[in-house]
């Protein structure tokens, strides 16, 4: 557990404090604890000490005539197309957390929207999207509400929601049909427009549940007046304690806002409390980020899930497995490899890409079944099979390694491949790279001078091969396509391994990593020209 005591805003905020006259005694300050969940994407074995928690919380609270609690998610509490699988995520989630408010992460509609209604309708959860426009014949617009209004010892309680605005590169085409998310600018004219009205409502506690990353969140806050607390999801941020400056920001008008999020998959959790003056501004706030510790298979919910889903047929068993990495967009990944793996053997190409965010978990070791492969890469995409040349191979590399490991999430997030092995440094720069040729031996490519006529075929998904899609140099709309995805490709790679009943999963090297070399420090005896930085005031 990460500990925080209470930030005392009088310090910085003594202009908003309530004006009190001559003996009259200050009001009683308004007391709002949240507890909060980002991006679990589904993982109902990680899920169980989440909820867990949430439900001790939700006894711990409910009877507290003084203090205001809520549940809240910033998104993606599902991952993948399976309605029936979501369903039964989104019933452990309200039935064991009770949880109050969600947005609406990207991976609630990678079905789209009928798919996101069918695994919703019947659970009782409200989902808001403020800067979202669904067409009519959109079943979503039955669920999804542009704000909310919860009232709890005598106080109302305003939410609004915001879907990503980058939306359309992080989503399958066929996923965005009747849903338009606003952009940037939009998204603040809309999200300001319902905070209006909630005000003229006289709700003066504002809670934004965003889907759409850290940073953003620090724009949308500064941008916005009105919102009081940011819980936010998509970068997959963990956000520790209430740091001025950092997680604790001032709105348009100069009022204090308070982001929180809490990592991705199931790995932590966090609680945030607050006080609030009788002008509903922030006077303290404390935020608390909880590591789960239970992350095993949960016996019960995994009895709930065969009874509710059935029985799952097993395919091999896990000898020894390479468990997920700490951030699976920036450091190498055995499962995903061994998805590759099975793309190209199955496909029969030169080489198989898979972009590192595909993989939502590591199966654990010991029985394996169709299920655990199907959650490991839940996103249904349609494999293709195409040809690219080998100056599209390295720029593609080039580009994507550069660009994560230079991000602050690691977004969009190293390519893994089978047939392909490279070596880049810590600030993402390419160092070598050598491709597998028909003898079996890897070959080195001039990674300074790729050839534009050599070309081999590859096989990827349709997500990494959408125009103006998160690897644009491997976008292509000339090709074949598979009507199934990764899970399939690799159930049937096992299916016809020897060592199916002793699978070993472990790093091979395939993706190295070393440290960049340091830059030249200024003031060193290399250094040709004289600083005037330090002389100028202005």
């Amino acid at each position: 557990m990460i500990n925080n005591n209470f930030l005392n805003l009088h310090q910085f905020q003594n202009q908003f404090a309530p004006k009190t006259g001559a003996g009259k005694p200050e009001s009683k300050p308004k007391k709002l604890k949240i507890f909060y969940v980002n991006d679990p994407h589904g993982i109902s074995e990680k899920l169980a000490g989440i909820l867990g928690a949430a439900k001790i919380f939700k006894q711990k609270h409910q009877l507290d005539k003084d203090t205001a609690s809520f549940v809240l998610s910033g998104g993606d509490l599902t991952s993948g197309a399976n309605s029936s699988k979501s369903g039964f995520v989104l019933d452990l989630i309200k039935n064991i957390a009770g949880i109050d408010v969600s947005a609406v992460g990207n991976h609630e509609v990678d079905g789209g929207g009928k798919a996101f209604f069918e695994a919703v309708k019947d659970k009782h959860i409200d989902f808001v999207a403020t800067n979202v426009d669904l067409a009519d014949d959109n079943p979503m617009k039955n669920i999804v509400k542009k704000s909310i209004i919860k009232e709890q010892n005598g106080e109302k309680y305003g939410f609004i929601g915001a879907m990503p605005q980058d939306f359309l590169s992080c989503t399958k085409k066929a996923a965005q049909v009747g849903i338009e998310v606003d952009d940037f600018e939009d998204t603040i004219e809309s999200l300001q427009e319902e905070i209006n009205n909630l005000r003229q409502q006289g709700i003066n506690k504002i809670i934004l549940v965003s889907h759409s990353g850290f940073e953003m969140d620090k724009k949308l806050a500064q941008n916005l007046d009105g919102v009081d607390i940011i819980v936010g999801g998509h970068s997959h941020t963990l956000v520790e304690g209430a740091k001025d400056g950092k997680n604790v920001v001032k709105s348009k008008s100069g009022e204090t806002v308070l982001i929180v999020q809490g990592g991705s998959d199931a790995e932590y959790y966090g609680i945030c409390e607050t006080e609030f003056n009788e002008k509903g501004q922030l006077t303290k706030i404390a935020n608390k980020i909880f590591a789960n510790t239970n992350k095993k298979k949960n016996p019960v919910i995994e009895t709930i899930k065969s009874k509710q889903m059935g029985d799952s047929p097993a395919v091999g068993k896990l000898a020894e497995v390479d468990a997920m990495p700490k951030n699976r967009r920036i450091e190498p990944c055995a499962w995903t490899d061994f998805l590759a793996d099975s793309m190209r053997a199955e496909l029969k190409t030169d080489i198989a890409i898979v972009n590192a965010a595909n993989t939502r978990k590591v199966p654990q070791e010991g029985v394996l079944t169709r299920r655990d492969i199907e959650e490991s890469s839940p996103m249904k995409n349609t494999l293709i099979k195409t040809t690219i040349t080998q100056k599209q191979l390295v720029e593609a590399v080039k580009v994507a390694s550069k660009t994560s490991m230079t991000s602050p999430e690691g977004e969009p997030g190293l390519l893994h491949f089978s047939g392909v092995r490279y070596k880049i440094d810590t600030e993402g720069n390419l160092l070598e790279m050598s491709i597998l040729d028909k003898q079996g031996n890897y070959t080195p490519i001039n990674i300074n001078n790729p050839s534009d006529s050599i070309t081999y075929s590859a096989c990827y998904d349709d997500f990494v091969a959408k125009v103006g899609g998160e690897y644009p140099q491997l976008a292509t709309e000339n090709f074949e396509s598979f009507n199934f995805d990764k899970d399939e490709t690799l159930a049937r790679h096992i299916a016809s391994s020897e060592n199916k009943e002793n699978l070993v999963v472990t790093d091979d090297k395939r993706i190295e990593i070393i440290q960049a070399k340091p830059k030249m420090q200024a003031g060193s005896n290399n250094q040709k020209f004289l600083n005037l930085s330090s002389l100028r005031a202005s």
